[in-house]
């Protein structure tokens, strides 16, 4: 498979998903909720956006404006035609841009899956720490082992710490965990099978064998033993 297949691919899956992450709408109000501005003036960041849907919930929920850093072209074009379909766009801006380039910092900070942007998760946290106004939150979520991985796991995913792990490399980077909570599997099992359903949708053999071989990957391999945590932070 050369890179431009893969690349559609993946641009397939994404364009078939709410949120890139397993992330049920239940799990989404809570964060929203627990995630509400403690004083006048915060603005959201989210590094990494995708499509930019949890950022507009964010803006939305709590009448506040934004910033979506996002380097993937199709993904930051969806996001600015979300905010422009809901009236937002006066109020939330996705910039097409490396998010490790960013440097305006903001009271809300959010990066769901995209720790890799500045290398692995101790980084990403020493980063975003930098980019957290006192007194603000990050929502930092990631993946990490819940079970002993396999070789082949292993090999998918590399190096990951357990839940445990991500949540001291938090306090390690300056932060204080308010909540530290885990995708369920139904969460999961829902996220890979719409991911792989935006593929099959392609309707081409390749397609469908790229789609297959995620498909024994997640249910002989990671499904139980990946786990993707939910930290919301502060700044110490």
């Amino acid at each position: 498979m050369n890179s431009q297949d893969r690349s559609t691919y993946l641009a397939a899956a994404a364009a078939n998903l709410t949120f890139n992450s397993p992330l049920g709408e239940e799990r989404v109000a809570d964060l929203v909720r627990r995630l509400t501005p403690t004083g006048p003036g915060w603005r959201a960041l989210d590094l990494g956006c995708g499509n930019g849907e949890l950022l507009l919930r964010l803006c939305e929920a709590h009448g506040i404006a934004g910033d979506g850093v996002e380097r993937h072209a199709i993904d930051c074009e969806r996001a600015r035609l979300r905010a422009t379909e809901r009236d937002a766009a006066e109020r939330v801006t996705f910039h097409g841009a490396d998010a490790a380039t960013w440097d305006r910092p903001a009271h809300l900070v959010v990066n769901v899956g995209a720790g890799q942007i500045w290398g692995d998760a101790a980084r990403a946290l020493a980063a975003l720490h930098r980019l957290t106004l006192p007194g603000g939150r990050l929502l930092f979520a990631d993946g990490f082992y819940q079970a002993n991985p396999g070789a082949q796991v292993r090999e998918i995913f590399g190096d990951m710490p357990d839940l445990a792990g991500l949540a001291q490399l938090a306090v390690d980077a300056g932060f204080r965990p308010l909540h530290v909570a885990v995708s369920t599997l139904a969460e999961w099992d829902d996220f890979e099978s719409d991911w792989r359903a935006g593929i099959e949708r392609l309707g081409t053999p390749e397609a469908r064998a790229f789609a297959d071989e995620r498909r024994v990957e997640y249910l002989t391999g990671y499904r139980d033993v990946v786990g993707f945590g939910w930290l919301i932070l502060t700044p110490a």
